[in-house]
């Protein structure tokens, strides 16, 4: 299900001296992928708070699963960013998200929700009509009167423009993983239309990895095809 193209072709460019990596055509059959995502429901992310709006104005949702065959894949992810991933080798994560409200959704004057991770962060975009959509990485250029940092990120998910940079965005296109440092720029899905306001999803598979090793790998290294990278 989850094997990776032969005869990878890797893209490397740099934003502030940081590499971003693309990688097109990833899987070798990502139709299968997307309709074994589409089959199986995801579940609601983070309604514990009392304060979300998921599922009122937005919905946010995931996967969380567990397949072997993704240890070839975290690894070979590993080896381009070189960072060990977050979680275990064998676990999958997907984001879905649709968006409700315009009003609320105010993403013209507004960014989603800029945050930072522990590390590098893998996204594999499989929406098959949009080219726009993707990543944004940011600056912070005003702090002041932003929400505190343990304000949960469906209390207030959108963000005054004005407060950020806009640095770089990464294009999305069907079947594209991008691999960008999630630590050291702020970042953020790019919402810039109204593609996602009706009843199509966002769908990514996403992949998360940390400066400092936390989890040791589950199974002996798999047999690394040569990865060929071509700095553009």
């Amino acid at each position: 299900m989850f094997e990776l193209n032969g005869n990878l072709e890797v893209k490397k460019y740099y934003i502030e001296n940081s590499p971003i990596f693309v990688v097109d055509n990833f899987y070798k059959n990502p139709n299968k992928i997307l309709n074994l995502f589409l089959k199986v429901p995801p579940k609601i992310h983070k309604k514990s708070s009392k304060k979300s709006y998921n599922m009122i104005f937005f919905e946010d949702r995931r996967h969380i699963f567990k397949c072997e065959e993704l240890i070839e894949v975290n690894q070979f992810l590993g080896t381009l960013c070189g960072q060990k991933t977050y979680y275990y080798e064998n676990m999958g994560f997907t984001n879905f998200t649709l968006f409700k409200d315009p009003q609320f959704n105010d993403y013209k004057n507004n960014y989603w929700w800029p945050h930072l991770d522990g590390g590098y962060n893998g996204v594999l975009y499989l929406n098959k009509n949009d080219q726009v959509c993707g990543t944004n990485l940011y600056s912070i250029v005003d702090s002041q009167n932003e929400p505190p940092t343990n304000v949960e990120e469906h209390e207030q998910p959108w963000r005054r423009k004005e407060k950020y940079k806009l640095i770089h965005q990464i294009k999305p296109k069907y079947n594209r993983m991008v691999l960008f440092d999630g630590l050291k720029f702020t970042h953020g899905m790019n919402i810039c239309n109204d593609h996602y306001f009706h009843d199509t999803y966002r769908i990514n598979q996403v992949f998360f990895f940390e400066k400092n090793e936390q989890h040791k790998p589950i199974g002996p290294p798999h047999n690394m095809r040569k990865i060929k990278v071509i700095d553009y």
